[in-house]
């Protein structure tokens, strides 16, 4: 069909306007979408930022108990999973189910006035049928992706624990048996993770078939002009347009889908992390100030029980400030447990700890513990230079500090024979270093922290008797003019002390200074003898 030469020259004029403004639409478009996703970003980081960091201030908040069941690498991983899928359920929620609503609202609206109802009817009972076989299918690859997640971190736990354990391994010549063990756990893991993708896979082939047959039954309505459509050529191709375009972000609806609720459901074994309540909860009053030397430290008729077993029957003693108390016994007498109880790593179930006349319950743990260093049986350190492993001890402090509290621990010889002093790398958990070393490490982080209560865990029982002497000296040194309690299997580590502690079965049955208790020839000068490589003088008759 012809036409004079200025109707053709404005038409390609137009065409041609068309055509610029639809690239430029679309150039618009992919800009559109990258400044959203800059916009999204820092949002989505500073989400994941905090769901991070008050992940990890509960976990480190939680009681001893928790930590003692606990393991690291499936830990680890759990969080991890929790933190990665925060960001995931604000894209998923923000960026796409949201503007797909809106868009198949406004497409729905344009089907309807330029063909009719039964066009409409046909997109939305596609959309139905998409989101039911979604919703579905997606229900069950969730339910095998927690089973695949489960699965993971325990071999993620399993390899944490042979890294963490490598000597044990090593010397044992067990690295096979490791191995096995790790790749069984792979095994369960790889086949949980197949029937994820299994249903992964069905849901994708189920959404492809129910867009496709969507898609062929409104054309086909259109075009035939059923219902009152009007099935012109421009009609179906703007009927083509609005359902691709509105085709396209259904597919991501359904990727998001399944991604948010895999997404859910790490969240939610994250949440039942964060759920998990201390039983160690925080008091209210602070830690009254120093009104003398040390601190007053007293057992009122204190028990304590794991489940069933009773570890301490009603015990009762007072280490008035500035004094030193010695606790020996048997293991699993509760020597360690008494310990716990005074740090307030436990509550008692029974009776109550006081610290200058309060009950330790009552207290803020930030202040009670202020107040308390810890020489344990073992220094753990962490993968830091010397000197922030002893700073560790009151964070802040200066570097004069520093290596005051290391010259006071006896560490001058060490930091010699270190190429780096002070900024060596220790290695992880102090790998570098000898026992002797460590346990130096610990008191000087003690000397640093100007605790008014010492407490040493058996801080000399797998030291040489050199490293023992040095090491007792340094304690006695950090102990002046401070309260001490001292647990140990060597009696001649608490010999010195004001008091001791006989501990039996969960019980006080001796208690005194050791002169006292030699002179009563009873259980505790039965040990000492015993330990001194004399006969063990029978004990007294009304024992």
């Amino acid at each position: 069909m012809g036409g004079s030469p200025a109707v053709l020259a404005a038409a390609a004029q137009s065409a041609a306007a068309a055509l610029l403004l639809a690239g430029l639409a679309r150039a618009l478009s992919g800009l559109s979408t990258e400044a959203r996703v800059l916009a999204f970003a820092p949002v989505a980081q500073s989400a994941a930022r905090r769901v991070a960091l008050q992940a990890f201030q509960h976990v480190l908040r939680l009681d001893l108990a928790f930590h003692v069941d606990r393991r690291t690498g499936s830990l680890s991983r759990t969080l991890d999973r929790g933190v990665r899928s925060t960001a995931m359920v604000f894209r998923a929620v923000v960026f796409t189910f949201f503007p797909t609503v809106v868009e198949l609202v406004a497409v729905c609206a344009l089907l309807w006035h330029t063909f009719s109802g039964a066009v409409v009817a046909l997109v939305l009972c596609t959309f139905a049928a998409y989101v039911a076989w979604t919703v579905s299918l997606t229900a069950l690859a969730a339910r095998r992706r927690e089973a695949a997640n489960a699965l993971d971190s325990e071999s993620s736990g399993r390899a944490v624990d042979a890294l963490l354990n490598f000597e044990t391994v090593a010397t044992f010549g067990n690295v096979d048996v490791e191995a096995r063990e790790y790749n069984a756990l792979l095994l369960r893991y790889q086949a949980a993770a197949l029937r994820a993708e299994e249903a992964s896979s069905a849901l994708n082939a189920g959404q492809a078939v129910i867009l496709s047959g969507g898609m062929a039954a409104v054309l086909v309505t259109a075009a035939l002009g059923l219902g009152g459509s009007a099935g012109t050529v421009g009609a179906l191709v703007m009927a083509n347009g609005l359902i691709t375009q509105l085709w396209a972000p259904l597919n991501f609806l359904g990727f998001f889908w399944r991604e948010l609720r895999q997404s859910l459901v790490d969240i939610q074994s994250m949440f039942k992390i964060m759920s998990r309540q201390t039983s160690v909860p925080d008091g209210d009053a602070p830690l009254p100030p120093a009104a003398g030397p040390g601190l007053d430290l007293e057992l009122r008729d204190v028990s304590f029980s794991h489940g069933e077993r009773e570890v301490l029957r009603r015990v009762s003693l007072r280490v008035p400030a500035g004094s030193s108390l010695g606790i020996v016994g048997e293991s699993g007498s509760g020597k360690s447990t008494l310990l716990k109880l005074i740090l307030r790593m436990y509550d008692p179930s029974a009776g109550a700890v006081l610290l200058d006349g309060q009950d330790a319950r009552s207290l803020q743990l930030a202040s009670l513990r202020a107040a308390v260093a810890v020489v344990p049986q073992e220094c753990v350190l962490f993968n830091d230079t010397l000197a922030r492993n002893i700073e560790y001890g009151r964070p802040g402090a200066s570097e004069a500090e520093v290596a005051a509290a290391a010259a006071a621990a006896q560490l001058s010889r060490t930091l010699l024979l270190l190429p780096s002093g002070l900024a060596t790398q220790v290695g992880e958990r102090g790998v570098k270093l000898s026992g002797g070393e460590k346990q130096r490490v610990a008191l000087a982080r003690a000397f640093l922290r100007n605790p008014r209560l010492l407490v040493s865990d058996e801080a000399t029982s797998a030291l040489d008797s050199a490293s023992e002497a040095g090491i007792l000296a340094a304690l006695r040194d950090c102990a002046t003019g401070r309260t001490s309690v001292t647990v140990a299997h060597r009696l001649s580590t608490v010999r010195h002390c004001d008091a001791i502690c006989v501990l039996d079965n969960g019980q006080i049955v001796e208690l005194g200074s050791h002169d006292e208790l030699m002179a009563r020839r009873g259980r505790y000068a039965a040990m000492w003898e015993k330990q001194a490589g004399a006969p063990a003088p029978a004990l007294l008759e009304a024992r």
